[in-house]
């Protein structure tokens, strides 16, 4: 394909895959080099969490009575959110939040690299550790989308006013993914942690529910 024509398809992937919570959550994940900065299994978990507040944040899923249900199964353009949405709508067993975080996060984090690789999100590159060990990286097309994330939860920590519910479960999954020194601002961990702990009182009971879940899968893979 002809150098044009291939920015063009990118170009346009890029325009309609509009990023998610699951997206942003990726980003800071990763430090300026494009190396992860957690477990993968942490952001495995971290995915699984985002990708289930984006469907309820959304209206198409819902907890009821501890268990997850389908409210509205019409495709969103997503592999592993569709994918998620049919889980949940297969599944006769009543599993709440934590269950499902536990299985969503199995392989989360590959499938997302390779689903926002596609979409021109990010793309993959390959370091020398030492001079001799080749190291997989994942730098966004577009540096600015990093400095956006940041921008907001920083926004966040400072401002006067509680944030949009979004911005407030982004928080809320980088404080238990720890991921605040992603962040790049001049202030005391302790500080900084009471801070997103306080703008996530923005966050629905429900939105709540899984990212404790989130919380619980991380602390039991650790000491496993």
């Amino acid at each position: 394909m002809p150098v044009a024509d291939n920015l063009r398809v990118q170009i346009a992937s890029r325009l309609m895959h509009l990023l998610s919570l699951r997206d942003d959550l990726f980003l800071l994940a990763h430090d300026d080099a494009g190396k992860l900065v957690v477990p993968e299994a942490h952001l495995g978990a971290g995915l699984a969490g985002a990708t289930l507040i984006d469907l309820l944040l959304a209206g198409r899923v819902a907890v009821a009575q501890g268990r997850l249900d389908v409210l509205d199964a019409t495709s969103t353009g997503d592999d592993e959110t569709d994918a998620t949405i049919q889980a949940i709508r297969a599944n006769t067993a009543p599993c709440g939040p934590r269950a499902w975080v536990s299985w969503i996060s199995h392989g989360a984090y590959e499938r997302v690299t390779e689903l926002l690789v596609n979409a021109g999100v990010v793309r993959r590159a390959t370091a020398r550790r030492l001079g001799v060990l080749s190291v997989s990286r994942c730098l966004p097309e577009n540096p600015e989308d990093l400095v956006r994330v940041r921008s907001r939860v920083r926004y966040a920590i400072h401002g006067r006013d509680l944030p949009d519910q979004l911005t407030a479960a982004l928080c809320g999954l980088v404080r238990v993914l720890r991921l605040e020194a992603s962040l790049l601002l001049s202030m005391p961990t302790s500080e900084l942690l009471l801070a997103l702990e306080r703008v996530t009182a923005a966050n629905e009971v429900t939105v709540r529910q899984v990212t404790n879940a989130v919380e619980t899968v991380i602390t039991t893979a650790t000491f496993r």
